[in-house]
């Protein structure tokens, strides 16, 4: 009995091992079986989609897909469709990390590692403006990947919710990540051939900061810093006509160090004089010298020194942004940062950047530099004498510290919008927010700006809320003033602490209020070249928003500074007026006139 029971339990225990042996490599077979087609599967993305482009005829649209997998996939007898056509793949192989390029003629947008192939879709292959959709097969004919934009009817499978809004001229819808999330906030919007640039957290320790400020001592900060540089100096700026700083950067090229310039190519109001003799010089001297010709501006106002310090401003490099002479000025926020992995997120930036204005070549460019190359070596004398001069006292001197902080990079397109950027810092806000702007819109289109939603909501909240904005320009609707009419009429009628005022420049003496930045609780700072209007968000802006309550303190003095300096003039308190009140005050007005004229009657009766 026992013998037998010890031979069944022998044989229980082989059955019992022999079972399990058999589950676990049917379950290992399972994985594996299912894991090389899902890795082929889903490891194949549409990455990039430009279906309205600035062409005639929109041949250079494109579709980018990207393997995402460990390694190469070949696409042969994988499709791609709009549901009206459709293109089968020939054997191509994808290397891992590699993209393919679909379009209808040469892909002039292509980065320099693309595979490009170029398919004969056909007319019909054509991506509509209003909405569409590009499907993305296998093999076996499974849906892979989707993307809607649009008025797309799609309900299929492969995407989830909402579409893409309709696309902008010259803007392509480009993901984020490779993570597919199957809905609309897997994409953002960017030049086609630009790389995104994610809103990374930066945490840094023992680094040197300089805060400084215009008009009040920018120029100083920034010509010490061009002094000192050793090896490269990297520029991305909108506008640069202060001659003044050519000279700091002309001597640098003189000690060897490598010169590069990026700049706006087509500048509102176009390219002055003094930008092409600047650029000019630059290049002749051995430098570097490019121009952005994206469809929104390059309105960046950055450079890398030595690829390790970080200079950033809201103000462009002109007499106003950085002003020789500190009498006469913009407001603007800038910083100097000491840190290697700062400087390189903004290096990776910067090329980026210059890749596409090497590639998109422009006779309008060309003329322009050639044009500056004809200009006359006196005519900088000419220029020296037109720097201008005012009668603001200057308050603020620059302070160096060294600290430890975070810094989150905000770009446009990039992050400008994103949930963990400056939207973020106004919802996480406990006890106050400082605004200081140069312009915003209350309205981007049909749709309120996210920005000043999210103050309306910081103040319901129980925040105190001060919005300081220019007064220089405030021609049209939807500008400046009508912001701060508006707000305050938000803020009487629902009791907030919030208030809005319109800066008063005869009383401060600046030239105008160029600033684009924002305190928060006195301990986050956002510095930045971003205006708060809705093209803004797809032009190429800078900025940084940092963490640390000694830095924030430096910039919420200068706008306690400039708030106390501006009191609310007789132009806001007429539009600050309810239309109650409006009426109120017309019918008090028609009264005292009628009353005087009696009044004037009564007398000229009296001693007729």
């Amino acid at each position: 009995m026992i013998d037998y029971y010890i031979l069944e339990f022998r044989e229980m225990k082989v059955v019992r091992s022999t079972s399990i042996a058999l589950i676990t490599g049917i379950i290992i077979a399972i994985i594996f079986i299912s894991f090389v087609p899902v890795c082929a599967y889903s490891s194949l993305l549409i990455t990039e989609v430009y279906p309205k482009t600035m062409v005639k005829g929109e041949q250079d649209e494109y579709i980018i897909l990207t393997n995402n997998c460990a390694h190469s996939v070949d696409i042969a007898n994988w499709s791609i469709t709009d549901n009206e056509a459709n293109f089968t793949f020939p054997h191509v192989s994808i290397p891992p990390g590699r993209g393919i390029y679909l379009t209808r003629k040469t892909a002039v947008y292509a980065r320099p590692d693309a595979i490009v192939t170029t398919l004969k879709l056909g007319a019909t292959f054509a991506l509509r403006n209003r909405g569409d959709e590009v499907i993305l097969r296998d093999n076996h004919g499974r849906v892979a990947d989707v993307l809607i934009y649009g008025d797309s009817p799609y309900n299929g499978p492969g995407w989830r919710g909402e579409p893409l809004k309709k696309p902008l001229s010259g803007m392509a819808f480009h993901r984020k990540a490779y993570e597919d999330t199957d809905t609309a906030s897997d994409w953002v919007i960017l030049p086609p051939g630009a790389s995104y640039h994610p809103p990374e957290l930066i945490s840094v320790t023992n680094t040197s900061v300089t805060t400084f400020v215009s008009p009040d001592c920018s120029f100083t900060v920034l010509k010490s810093e061009l002094d000192n540089a050793s090896s490269s100096l990297y520029l991305n700026l909108y506008e640069f006509d202060n001659i003044k700083l050519l000279e700091p950067i002309l001597d640098a090229l003189r000690r060897g160090v490598r010169v590069c310039l990026l700049m706006e190519g087509r500048p509102v109001g176009g390219m002055e004089d003094k930008e092409r003799y600047i650029a000019e010089q630059i290049a002749s001297n051995g430098g570097t010298v490019r121009f952005a010709h994206d469809r929104f501006l390059n309105h960046a106002k950055y450079a890398i020194i030595d690829n390790k310090t970080l200079i950033l401003m809201s103000e462009n490099w002109k007499y106003t942004g950085v002003p020789y002479d500190r009498t006469y000025g913009n407001r603007g926020w800038g910083i100097v940062i000491k840190n290697r992995m700062i400087a390189h997120y903004f290096m990776d930036l910067f090329l980026d950047d210059l890749q596409r204005a090497n590639a998109d070549t422009n006779t309008e460019t060309d003329a322009s530099l050639s044009w500056g190359m004809g200009m006359q070596m006196n005519s900088k004398s000419q220029m020296e004498k037109e720097i201008p001069g005012g009668y603001y006292t200057p308050v603020f001197k620059p302070h160096t510290m060294t600290t430890n902080f975070t810094v989150i990079p905000v770009l446009a397109p990039d992050s400008a919008l994103s949930s963990r950027t400056i939207l973020q810092m106004i919802r996480n806000a406990k006890r106050y927010i400082h605004v200081e702007l140069f312009s915003v819109a209350m309205y981007w289109g049909d749709e309120p700006n996210p920005f000043i939603s999210a103050l309306v909501e910081a103040a319901r909240r129980g925040c105190d809320v001060e919005i300081l904005l220019d007064s220089k320009y405030l021609e049209g609707d939807n500008n400046n003033d009508e912001v701060v009419s508006e707000l305050n009429r938000i803020a009487r009628s629902s009791s907030l602490s919030l208030e809005a005022k319109l800066a008063d420049l005869g009383s401060s003496g600046l030239a105008k209020i160029h600033n684009k930045g924002l305190v928060v609780d006195g301990k986050k700072v956002l510095i930045s070249s971003l205006n708060w209007n809705a093209h803004s968000i797809y032009n190429r802006e800078a900025g940084v928003i940092i963490d640390n309550s000694a830095i924030a303190s430096f910039y919420d003095q200068v706008f306690l500074y400039d708030w106390n300096a501006s009191s609310t003039n007789e132009h806001e308190q007429a539009r600050d007026r309810t239309p109650e009140m409006q009426v109120l005050y017309i019918i008090l007005t028609l009264c005292a006139s009628f009353v005087i004229f009696r009044l004037v009657r009564w007398y000229q009766r009296r001693w007729r």
